[in-house]
């Protein structure tokens, strides 16, 4: 084979994976979109490929099932929240206090949670228990960067010692991955929404008492 011909297949090649990248991210970002605006039920083979407008027979040389996409889906998100946090975060200055990298973070999880054009992000609640426990692996990658996070702020003295990671991180991710439905970002700033979280994780909701 000369050169030219090798080229040109090789060209092909490409593009013919690059389409196939293509499509098989508009099949997740199509599938998202169903379970979060129509919920885990609507999300059907049929449904998808009418969304992006492919046989339903195709969808199969891309996944072997509905739940193959929503896993991908799932852990995807995970991994995409977790590099926009990680990043964020590690971007800040060395000596930025523990209460900043904090806000940081939070702010960065409800913006990634509440933007709708970011639907991988907001599939997580929507699915089945089944479903959930296989993307235990990528929700542990979080998880233990947030654990890291908060001990930083156990070794700086700016929380406290005793708190039970193992117990608390669970806690707050919960919270932040529901911001969807109970911040009202249309009508309220995040920043207001994170200082409302960064000041009752941190200052508790008990009213303060003179002396």
């Amino acid at each position: 084979m000369n050169r030219t011909a090798s080229a040109k297949n090789s060209k092909k090649a490409n593009s013919s994976s690059g389409q196939e990248n293509a499509t098989r991210e508009g099949i997740l970002e199509a599938a998202a979109q169903l379970i979060v605006s129509e919920g885990f039920d609507a999300c059907k083979m049929r449904s998808i490929s009418q969304k992006v407008n492919i046989k339903a027979g195709s969808l199969y040389y891309h996944f072997a099932s509905k739940d193959e996409i929503v896993v991908e889906i799932m852990n995807k998100g995970a991994e995409t929240l977790l590099d926009q946090v990680r990043t964020a975060v590690e971007e800040l200055p060395e000596a930025t206090p523990f209460v900043e990298r904090l806000r940081c973070a939070i702010h960065v999880h409800i913006s990634c949670k509440v933007d709708r054009n970011l639907p991988l992000m907001q599939v997580y609640e929507h699915l089945t228990p089944v479903i959930k426990r296989q993307g235990r692996v990528e929700r542990k990658k979080y998880a233990d960067f947030w654990k890291d996070l908060l001990a930083e702020g156990k070794e700086r003295g700016e929380i406290r010692s005793d708190l039970d990671l193992d117990m608390f991180v669970p806690y707050i991710l919960t919270v932040l991955n529901r911001a969807p439905e109970w911040a009202n970002v249309e009508h309220v700033k995040i920043d207001d929404v994170v200082q409302m979280v960064i000041d009752t994780t941190l200052n508790g909701i008990a009213a303060k008492t003179a002396g």
